[in-house]
């Protein structure tokens, strides 16, 4: 008799408590996930220009090595078809 209460006790949290609080905690994690992949478009637009100017700051420094140092590439371990970057 004992036994049959807390299997009856135990189905109703499962049902009612458990089996909810799960499916909310995914459709959260979602939808946060979706709010942190669409991101702020201007902070986008703005990380894009910096990593451009990077891109063309190592360029430069690429091609002073080059003129100066010119067996730098594979002593640093570079790949030295991987030289030129488009």
């Amino acid at each position: 008799m004992h036994e049959e209460y807390l299997v009856g006790m135990f189905a109703i949290f499962a049902i009612f408590i458990a089996l909810p609080w799960i499916v909310l905690s995914a459709l959260s994690r979602k939808r946060e996930a979706t709010v942190q992949a669409a991101g702020d478009p201007a902070l986008n637009t703005a990380l894009t220009g910096i990593a451009d100017k990077l891109e063309k700051r190592l360029d430069a420094i690429e091609s002073l090595l080059d003129q100066e140092v010119p067996g730098w590439r594979p002593r640093s371990g570079e790949n030295p078809q991987r030289s030129e970057r488009s």
